[in-house]
């Protein structure tokens, strides 16, 4: 496998006074110049597909430098649309757009009896009216000797997953214009026939990408901090669910490591995500009917306090040595295909088992034996769907705990409508997934005003300092609780109705 990792062009220096990396070195080190130079027509004819002509050496291909619909790992090689292509197809005149100049030296390490190769390239990314330098270092090698080397070269030198790629920098460089994401918001999976463990990689990659795009220098104390930590939270309970919806394909314990590493950044994450949501949708919306209460305002600057003491210790977490090597170990997993064996042989082994499986009904055992990903994906679906249902019975009777079941509920089964809607055509899985966001939705307010509850109890509840303005938001919550619940009855309803178009 490869592993692509970024850092400072200063910080590789240290590589090669880095001891535990020298004492497994095989061999001497060779070193040569690189040059790579980025082409592109004046209209940027190229780079409105997402692609870039990269020369080197003499020798042209054509590359991406954003993902499209299809699957670009995090971490992973850049993809080569067409190696030599055919210049007369490409938009012209082609021109140089950026250029990386530098040095590129090659060494081989040992570990664990696996040879990895570990590349490390400086030198200046160049366009014409600037210049900055840059680094990346490669490992290429057997999975477990990969992960070693990454692991013990992160342990003494600031690297991390690599949000763009070196032509998309050159690119940023050159126009002046901040490289765009390479993926946000849900997953969706590209066209043609996925396996199921595919799949399941191409959703992870995507949403790791999400995480560490929101991640410093975007979650700070000011700017966007609030919607980064927010799309970080979103992404980490979507792929947490997908590892949910797809453990039924593999053996036990196969996604434990990633699905622990995703819920300790979801515990760190949610305390902040939980305090925006307090001072920016429920206190203002109080403040509005009480804008001269003294008392109000008091409580308010103490909540204030204690988020911006969040907002501190969360963006310390993730400009930390330990958030880096979280990223690392997500990408590499990712791109690892040991677990894609492992659930060819469960895969195996639930069709040796189908007619007891079958038998008993289970969504899962179904899953795990399906041919197909359309096949994995309609049981998933319909026991989702299904639970929903059945826990919403007499919804206009349940009560708070109840109903935050049902939110998860909810959750849960849009997360799995999102994943597999391109496996699916015709207007109804967008609707069956406009439908369950509605309710989603008006059950969000609920749960935001429980998250509040426990928030005040941190303050000082009813008996403490501020017990006067707890006791108004309190009130404000419990009202505004009652008036949701008809909405909330009204929007199941019109889920419930919705045809199984997975069927």
């Amino acid at each position: 496998m490869e592993l692509e990792l970024a850092t400072e062009a200063d910080a590789v220096a240290t590589l090669s006074r880095l001891k535990p990396l020298s004492a497994c070195r095989d061999g001497r080190p060779r070193s040569q110049s690189l040059k790579i130079v980025w082409h592109d027509s004046p209209e940027r004819g190229l780079l409105a597909d997402g692609m870039i002509l990269a020369e080197h050496r003499g020798v042209q291909r054509l590359e991406r430098v954003y993902p499209g619909a299809a699957t670009w790992l995090p971490g992973q090689p850049v993809p080569v649309v067409a190696e030599a292509p055919d210049l007369a197809a490409l938009p012209s005149p082609l021109a140089p757009l950026a250029a990386f100049e530098g040095r590129q030296t090659a060494s081989v390490h040992q570990s664990g009896g696996q040879a990895v190769t570990v590349t490390v390239a400086r030198g200046i990314l160049r366009s014409v009216t600037a210049e900055r330098p840059a680094a990346r270092i490669w490992l290429s090698g057997e999975e477990q000797g990969v992960r070693a080397i990454a692991r013990m070269i992160a342990g003494a030198v600031p690297v991390g997953v690599p949000l763009t790629s070196l032509a998309a920098d050159g690119v940023a460089l050159a126009t002046g214009r901040a490289a765009a994401a390479r993926h946000a918001g849900a997953p969706e999976l590209p066209a043609g026939p996925l396996s199921v463990a595919d799949a399941l990689m191409h959703i992870l990659g995507h949403l790791m990408d999400v995480v560490l795009v929101n991640a410093p220098p975007a979650v700070r104390r000011d700017g966007d901090a609030t919607e980064a930590v927010h799309q970080m939270r979103v992404a980490v309970r979507r792929a947490r669910s997908a590892m949910s919806i797809f453990q039924a394909a593999f053996p036990g314990g196969a996604l434990d490591a990633v699905n622990d590493a995703l819920k300790d950044l979801g515990s760190r994450l949610g305390p902040t995500r939980d305090w925006d949501v307090f001072a920016e949708e429920t206190i203002p919306a109080i403040q509005q009917a009480l804008p001269e209460d003294d008392r109000l305002r008091r409580l308010i600057a103490a909540a204030e306090r204690r988020r911006r003491e969040s907002q501190g210790a969360l963006a310390a977490y993730l400009e930390s040595a330990a958030f880096r090597l979280l990223g690392i170990e997500v990408a590499w997993f990712v791109a690892a295909r040991f677990w894609h064996v492992a659930s060819e042989v469960a895969g195996d082994e639930a069709v040796n088992d189908r007619a007891p499986d079958a038998a008993t009904g289970s969504a899962a055992s179904a899953a795990t034996g399906a041919a197909t990903l359309a096949e994995f994906a309609g049981p998933v679906l319909q026991q989702r769907w299904k639970k929903l249902v059945s826990l919403g019975k007499q919804i206009d009777d349940l009560d708070i705990a109840a109903l935050h079941g049902v939110r998860l509920r909810a959750k849960r089964a849009r997360y799995a409508a999102e994943m597999f809607s391109t496996l699916h055509q015709g207007k109804a899985s967008h609707r069956f997934i406009r439908r369950l966001s509605a309710l989603q939705e008006r059950l969000g307010v609920l749960n935001d005003g429980a998250a509040a509850s426990h928030l005040l109890l941190q303050l000082g509840g009813p008996a403490g300092r501020h017990g006067y303005a707890v006791g108004l938001v309190t009130g404000f919550l419990a009202a505004r609780a009652v008036r949701m619940r008809p909405r909330i009855v009204d929007a199941f309803e019109r889920f419930r109705r919705q045809p199984a178009y997975w069927a």
